[in-house]
Protein backbone atom coordinates (compact mmCIF):
# COMPACT_ATOMS: atom_id res chain seq x y z
CA UNK A 1 0.00 0.00 0.00
CA UNK A 2 1.48 2.95 -1.07
CA UNK A 3 2.92 5.85 2.18
CA UNK A 4 0.55 8.69 2.20
CA UNK A 5 1.85 11.93 3.78
CA UNK A 6 -1.62 12.45 5.46
CA UNK A 7 -1.86 9.16 6.56
CA UNK A 8 -2.80 8.33 10.48
CA UNK A 9 -3.55 5.96 12.57
CA UNK A 10 -7.03 6.84 13.22
CA UNK A 11 -9.86 9.51 11.85
CA UNK A 12 -7.95 13.05 11.78
CA UNK A 13 -9.96 16.30 11.19
CA UNK A 14 -8.94 18.67 8.53
CA UNK A 15 -9.39 22.29 6.83
CA UNK A 16 -8.86 24.47 4.05
CA UNK A 17 -5.58 23.91 2.37
CA UNK A 18 -4.77 20.71 4.31
CA UNK A 19 -8.23 19.29 3.48
CA UNK A 20 -7.10 19.96 -0.36
CA UNK A 21 -3.90 18.70 -0.52
CA UNK A 22 -5.61 15.62 1.50
CA UNK A 23 -7.70 14.90 -1.36
CA UNK A 24 -5.74 15.37 -3.87
CA UNK A 25 -3.11 12.68 -1.79
CA UNK A 26 -6.70 10.17 -1.75
CA UNK A 27 -7.46 11.03 -5.85
CA UNK A 28 -3.72 9.97 -6.45
CA UNK A 29 -4.14 6.16 -5.07
CA UNK A 30 -5.41 3.16 -6.80
CA UNK A 31 -8.73 2.28 -6.99
CA UNK A 32 -9.80 5.82 -6.58
CA UNK A 33 -13.81 6.10 -6.19
CA UNK A 34 -15.17 9.79 -6.17
CA UNK A 35 -18.91 10.63 -5.06
CA UNK A 36 -19.17 14.05 -4.85
CA UNK A 37 -22.29 16.19 -5.64
CA UNK A 38 -20.74 19.20 -8.21
CA UNK A 39 -17.82 18.92 -10.61
CA UNK A 40 -16.34 22.28 -11.32
CA UNK A 41 -14.36 23.30 -14.21
CA UNK A 42 -10.57 22.01 -13.33
CA UNK A 43 -11.71 18.94 -11.58
CA UNK A 44 -10.62 16.60 -14.23
CA UNK A 45 -6.66 17.84 -13.10
CA UNK A 46 -7.58 16.31 -10.02
CA UNK A 47 -9.92 13.40 -10.56
CA UNK A 48 -8.39 12.18 -13.96
CA UNK A 49 -4.55 13.23 -13.66
CA UNK A 50 -2.05 10.47 -15.62
CA UNK A 51 -1.45 9.42 -12.36
CA UNK A 52 -4.21 7.80 -11.95
CA UNK A 53 -5.19 4.39 -12.73
CA UNK A 54 -7.77 3.54 -15.19
CA UNK A 55 -9.91 2.18 -12.24
CA UNK A 56 -10.77 5.25 -10.83
CA UNK A 57 -15.05 5.68 -11.04
CA UNK A 58 -16.34 9.03 -10.23
CA UNK A 59 -20.19 10.11 -9.34
CA UNK A 60 -21.90 13.39 -9.41
CA UNK A 61 -25.17 14.92 -9.40
CA UNK A 62 -25.88 16.72 -12.41
CA UNK A 63 -29.94 17.24 -11.53
CA UNK A 64 -29.50 20.26 -9.29
CA UNK A 65 -27.79 22.59 -11.56
CA UNK A 66 -23.85 22.71 -9.97
CA UNK A 67 -22.13 20.18 -12.50
CA UNK A 68 -20.02 22.31 -14.46
CA UNK A 69 -21.19 20.36 -18.28
CA UNK A 70 -17.38 21.16 -19.60
CA UNK A 71 -15.74 19.25 -16.40
CA UNK A 72 -17.60 16.27 -17.48
CA UNK A 73 -16.62 16.48 -20.93
CA UNK A 74 -13.11 17.36 -19.62
CA UNK A 75 -13.13 13.57 -18.25
CA UNK A 76 -14.43 11.77 -20.73
CA UNK A 77 -17.85 12.53 -21.37
CA UNK A 78 -20.38 11.17 -23.30
CA UNK A 79 -17.72 8.21 -23.84
CA UNK A 80 -16.46 7.95 -20.28
CA UNK A 81 -18.08 4.63 -18.57
CA UNK A 82 -16.12 5.74 -15.24
CA UNK A 83 -18.42 8.55 -14.85
CA UNK A 84 -21.43 8.24 -13.63
CA UNK A 85 -24.47 10.34 -12.50
CA UNK A 86 -27.22 10.00 -9.68
CA UNK A 87 -29.74 12.70 -9.12
CA UNK A 88 -29.88 14.23 -5.74
CA UNK A 89 -26.30 13.17 -4.75
CA UNK A 90 -25.22 15.41 -1.99
CA UNK A 91 -22.42 13.97 -0.70
CA UNK A 92 -18.39 14.65 -0.87
CA UNK A 93 -16.77 11.68 -0.09
CA UNK A 94 -13.10 10.90 -2.07
CA UNK A 95 -11.76 6.84 -1.45
CA UNK A 96 -8.81 4.76 -2.51
CA UNK A 97 -6.33 2.64 -1.01
CA UNK A 98 -4.48 5.99 0.93
CA UNK A 99 -7.95 6.39 2.73
CA UNK A 100 -11.34 8.12 3.01
CA UNK A 101 -12.13 11.69 2.68
CA UNK A 102 -15.75 12.80 4.00
CA UNK A 103 -15.92 16.44 3.69
CA UNK A 104 -17.72 19.40 2.68
CA UNK A 105 -16.25 20.17 -0.03
CA UNK A 106 -17.61 19.39 -3.75
CA UNK A 107 -14.51 18.89 -6.74
CA UNK A 108 -14.44 22.59 -7.49
CA UNK A 109 -12.38 25.97 -7.69
CA UNK A 110 -14.73 26.63 -4.45
CA UNK A 111 -14.13 23.79 -2.39
CA UNK A 112 -10.48 22.46 -3.33
CA UNK A 113 -8.85 25.17 -5.22
CA UNK A 114 -6.95 23.29 -8.15
CA UNK A 115 -3.00 24.42 -6.93
CA UNK A 116 -4.74 27.67 -5.88
CA UNK A 117 -6.51 28.76 -2.11
CA UNK A 118 -10.17 27.32 -2.79
CA UNK A 119 -13.04 30.37 -2.06
CA UNK A 120 -14.55 28.24 0.39
CA UNK A 121 -14.05 27.74 3.77
CA UNK A 122 -14.20 23.61 4.23
CA UNK A 123 -13.66 20.76 6.32
CA UNK A 124 -13.42 17.26 6.58
CA UNK A 125 -12.52 14.20 8.22
CA UNK A 126 -9.86 11.26 7.10
CA UNK A 127 -10.23 7.99 7.94
CA UNK A 128 -6.90 5.35 6.96
CA UNK A 129 -7.62 2.74 4.25
CA UNK A 130 -9.01 -0.52 6.16
CA UNK A 131 -10.30 1.29 9.05
CA UNK A 132 -14.65 0.54 9.72
CA UNK A 133 -15.50 3.73 8.56
CA UNK A 134 -13.02 3.44 4.80
CA UNK A 135 -14.95 -0.21 4.67
CA UNK A 136 -18.30 1.22 4.90
CA UNK A 137 -17.41 4.04 2.69
CA UNK A 138 -16.08 1.83 -0.02
CA UNK A 139 -19.33 -0.76 0.14
CA UNK A 140 -22.15 2.68 0.42
CA UNK A 141 -20.00 3.07 -3.06
CA UNK A 142 -20.01 0.51 -4.70
CA UNK A 143 -24.11 0.94 -3.74
CA UNK A 144 -24.44 4.07 -5.40
CA UNK A 145 -22.17 2.20 -8.28
CA UNK A 146 -24.96 0.24 -9.03
CA UNK A 147 -28.03 2.44 -9.49
CA UNK A 148 -25.86 5.59 -11.31
CA UNK A 149 -26.18 5.86 -15.18
CA UNK A 150 -23.33 6.64 -17.08
CA UNK A 151 -22.90 10.32 -18.43
CA UNK A 152 -24.12 10.30 -22.14
CA UNK A 153 -25.05 12.31 -24.71
CA UNK A 154 -28.20 12.94 -22.72
CA UNK A 155 -27.09 13.78 -19.44
CA UNK A 156 -24.58 15.86 -20.66
CA UNK A 157 -26.43 17.71 -22.31
CA UNK A 158 -29.53 18.06 -19.36
CA UNK A 159 -26.31 19.12 -17.21
CA UNK A 160 -25.78 21.79 -20.07
CA UNK A 161 -29.21 23.07 -19.78
CA UNK A 162 -29.59 22.88 -15.77
CA UNK A 163 -26.02 24.66 -15.03
CA UNK A 164 -27.00 27.28 -13.22
CA UNK A 165 -23.64 29.03 -11.05
CA UNK A 166 -24.96 31.63 -8.99
CA UNK A 167 -27.91 33.29 -11.66
CA UNK A 168 -30.58 35.09 -10.09
CA UNK A 169 -33.98 33.65 -9.80
CA UNK A 170 -35.66 34.17 -12.71
CA UNK A 171 -39.29 35.94 -12.57
CA UNK A 172 -42.45 33.51 -12.72
CA UNK A 173 -44.78 33.46 -15.08
CA UNK A 174 -47.51 33.76 -12.49
CA UNK A 175 -46.39 35.08 -9.22
CA UNK A 176 -49.14 33.40 -7.63
CA UNK A 177 -48.22 29.81 -8.90
CA UNK A 178 -45.56 27.56 -7.05
CA UNK A 179 -45.46 25.58 -10.47
CA UNK A 180 -44.32 28.62 -12.30
CA UNK A 181 -41.85 29.68 -9.41
CA UNK A 182 -40.56 26.11 -10.05
CA UNK A 183 -40.27 26.46 -13.56
CA UNK A 184 -38.92 29.45 -13.67
CA UNK A 185 -35.67 28.90 -11.40
CA UNK A 186 -35.49 25.27 -10.39
CA UNK A 187 -31.80 25.93 -8.55
CA UNK A 188 -33.83 27.98 -6.30
CA UNK A 189 -35.73 24.41 -5.23
CA UNK A 190 -32.74 22.44 -4.92
CA UNK A 191 -33.23 19.15 -2.90
CA UNK A 192 -36.68 20.00 -2.59
CA UNK A 193 -39.41 17.27 -3.97
CA UNK A 194 -43.11 17.43 -4.44
CA UNK A 195 -45.00 14.97 -2.75
CA UNK A 196 -49.07 14.70 -4.44
CA UNK A 197 -50.91 13.05 -1.92
CA UNK A 198 -54.42 11.66 -1.28
CA UNK A 199 -56.46 10.46 1.81
CA UNK A 200 -55.28 10.00 5.43
CA UNK A 201 -53.01 8.42 7.76
CA UNK A 202 -55.48 6.44 10.72
CA UNK A 203 -54.10 6.55 14.26
CA UNK A 204 -54.43 2.70 14.19
CA UNK A 205 -51.87 2.83 11.06
CA UNK A 206 -49.53 5.37 12.64
CA UNK A 207 -49.17 3.09 15.63
CA UNK A 208 -48.39 -0.08 13.61
CA UNK A 209 -45.91 2.24 11.45
CA UNK A 210 -43.76 3.79 15.27
CA UNK A 211 -44.06 0.45 16.40
CA UNK A 212 -42.17 -0.84 13.23
CA UNK A 213 -39.68 2.13 13.42
CA UNK A 214 -39.07 1.24 17.33
CA UNK A 215 -38.80 -2.08 16.52
CA UNK A 216 -36.04 -2.27 13.65
CA UNK A 217 -33.99 0.59 15.88
CA UNK A 218 -34.06 -1.89 18.79
CA UNK A 219 -32.54 -5.05 16.44
CA UNK A 220 -29.66 -2.52 14.93
CA UNK A 221 -26.47 -3.18 15.68
CA UNK A 222 -26.39 0.42 17.73
CA UNK A 223 -30.07 1.56 18.70
CA UNK A 224 -29.99 5.26 17.77
CA UNK A 225 -33.34 6.40 19.20
CA UNK A 226 -33.68 8.18 22.62
CA UNK A 227 -36.64 7.48 25.19
CA UNK A 228 -38.23 10.76 24.02
CA UNK A 229 -37.79 10.24 20.33
CA UNK A 230 -39.56 7.21 20.82
CA UNK A 231 -42.31 8.90 22.62
CA UNK A 232 -42.71 11.49 20.08
CA UNK A 233 -42.75 8.87 17.25
CA UNK A 234 -45.81 6.76 19.30
CA UNK A 235 -47.59 10.15 19.13
CA UNK A 236 -46.83 11.62 15.87
CA UNK A 237 -49.67 13.55 14.05
CA UNK A 238 -51.23 10.52 11.98
CA UNK A 239 -51.76 14.35 9.36
CA UNK A 240 -47.93 13.93 8.96
CA UNK A 241 -47.80 10.48 8.57
CA UNK A 242 -46.87 9.48 4.56
CA UNK A 243 -48.39 5.80 4.51
CA UNK A 244 -48.96 2.97 1.92
CA UNK A 245 -45.65 4.55 -0.33
CA UNK A 246 -43.71 1.96 -2.02
CA UNK A 247 -39.89 1.01 -1.03
CA UNK A 248 -38.46 2.22 -3.83
CA UNK A 249 -40.12 5.27 -3.11
CA UNK A 250 -39.54 5.91 0.62
CA UNK A 251 -35.84 5.01 -0.35
CA UNK A 252 -36.04 8.39 -2.99
CA UNK A 253 -38.00 10.56 -0.66
CA UNK A 254 -35.96 13.93 -0.72
CA UNK A 255 -34.71 15.83 3.27
CA UNK A 256 -37.52 18.27 2.21
CA UNK A 257 -40.78 18.52 0.17
CA UNK A 258 -43.92 20.66 -0.75
CA UNK A 259 -46.99 18.18 -0.39
CA UNK A 260 -49.28 19.31 -2.49
CA UNK A 261 -52.52 17.26 -0.66
CA UNK A 262 -55.71 16.53 -2.28
CA UNK A 263 -58.75 16.44 -0.43
CA UNK A 264 -61.75 14.15 -0.19
CA UNK A 265 -63.90 17.51 -2.03
CA UNK A 266 -61.22 17.34 -4.72
CA UNK A 267 -59.56 20.87 -4.01
CA UNK A 268 -55.76 21.24 -3.30
CA UNK A 269 -53.71 22.78 -0.71
CA UNK A 270 -49.79 22.81 -0.13
CA UNK A 271 -48.06 22.20 3.29
CA UNK A 272 -43.97 22.40 3.44
CA UNK A 273 -42.03 19.32 5.07
CA UNK A 274 -38.70 18.16 6.70
CA UNK A 275 -38.39 14.47 6.38
CA UNK A 276 -37.98 12.99 10.20
CA UNK A 277 -37.98 9.16 9.84
CA UNK A 278 -37.97 6.89 7.00
CA UNK A 279 -40.22 3.37 8.21
CA UNK A 280 -39.87 0.10 6.07
CA UNK A 281 -43.00 -2.31 6.40
CA UNK A 282 -42.03 -4.96 4.58
CA UNK A 283 -39.61 -5.57 1.14
CA UNK A 284 -42.21 -3.60 -0.74
CA UNK A 285 -44.28 -0.77 1.40
CA UNK A 286 -42.85 2.01 3.81
CA UNK A 287 -43.87 4.85 5.24
CA UNK A 288 -42.66 8.18 6.28
CA UNK A 289 -42.37 10.53 9.42
CA UNK A 290 -42.56 14.12 8.36
CA UNK A 291 -42.55 17.66 10.36
CA UNK A 292 -44.35 20.54 9.06
CA UNK A 293 -41.54 23.43 8.49
CA UNK A 294 -42.98 26.88 9.01
CA UNK A 295 -40.46 29.03 7.49
CA UNK A 296 -39.41 26.87 3.97
CA UNK A 297 -41.82 28.72 2.05
CA UNK A 298 -40.78 31.69 2.71
CA UNK A 299 -37.08 30.68 2.60
CA UNK A 300 -37.41 29.44 -1.12
CA UNK A 301 -39.42 33.15 -1.91
CA UNK A 302 -43.06 32.01 -2.18
CA UNK A 303 -44.16 35.67 -0.76
CA UNK A 304 -48.37 33.86 -1.41
CA UNK A 305 -50.59 31.53 0.68
CA UNK A 306 -50.46 28.09 0.46
CA UNK A 307 -54.18 28.16 -0.56
CA UNK A 308 -53.70 30.67 -3.01
CA UNK A 309 -50.93 29.21 -4.83
CA UNK A 310 -52.76 25.66 -4.79
CA UNK A 311 -55.96 27.03 -6.46
CA UNK A 312 -53.89 29.20 -9.17
CA UNK A 313 -52.11 25.69 -9.67
CA UNK A 314 -55.25 22.90 -9.38
CA UNK A 315 -55.54 22.52 -12.71
CA UNK A 316 -51.70 21.02 -13.13
CA UNK A 317 -51.65 19.46 -9.84
CA UNK A 318 -54.63 17.32 -10.56
CA UNK A 319 -53.05 16.56 -14.37
CA UNK A 320 -49.91 15.39 -12.51
CA UNK A 321 -51.95 13.71 -9.48
CA UNK A 322 -53.72 11.65 -12.08
CA UNK A 323 -55.84 9.94 -9.76
CA UNK A 324 -52.65 8.34 -7.53
CA UNK A 325 -50.65 9.46 -5.19
CA UNK A 326 -46.85 9.97 -6.07
CA UNK A 327 -43.63 11.36 -5.62
CA UNK A 328 -41.47 13.87 -8.02
CA UNK A 329 -38.59 13.74 -5.86
CA UNK A 330 -36.71 16.65 -7.50
CA UNK A 331 -37.19 20.07 -8.60
CA UNK A 332 -35.38 19.40 -11.74
CA UNK A 333 -38.13 15.77 -12.75
CA UNK A 334 -40.67 17.96 -11.73
CA UNK A 335 -39.76 21.01 -14.48
CA UNK A 336 -39.39 18.13 -17.27
CA UNK A 337 -42.83 17.13 -16.59
CA UNK A 338 -44.37 20.39 -16.43
CA UNK A 339 -42.92 21.05 -19.61
CA UNK A 340 -44.23 17.94 -20.82
CA UNK A 341 -48.05 18.99 -19.83
CA UNK A 342 -47.59 22.37 -21.54
CA UNK A 343 -47.05 20.80 -24.71
CA UNK A 344 -50.29 18.10 -24.21
CA UNK A 345 -52.03 21.19 -24.10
Amino acid sequence: MPASKHRAAEAAFLAGENLSDAIGDIMGGAKARCAVAFLGKGADTLLAPASIPTDARIICDISLGGTNPKALTALGAPRSARLRCLDGLHAKVYISDRGMIACSANASGGGIGFGVAASLIEAGTLHPAGSAAWVDAASWFEGLWARARQVGKTELSRAAALFSPGAPPARAANPMSLLDAILASPDRFRGVGLVLSAGSTSPPARDEIAAAKIAADAAGPLPLLTRAEKAAIRAWNPGNVFSNWSRVEIDAWPGRFICAHRASTGTFRYYFYERSYVVGLDADVGAVLASRNRTMRASLGLKHGTEAMARTDARRLERLHAGNPRLIETADKLVVELRALSRKR
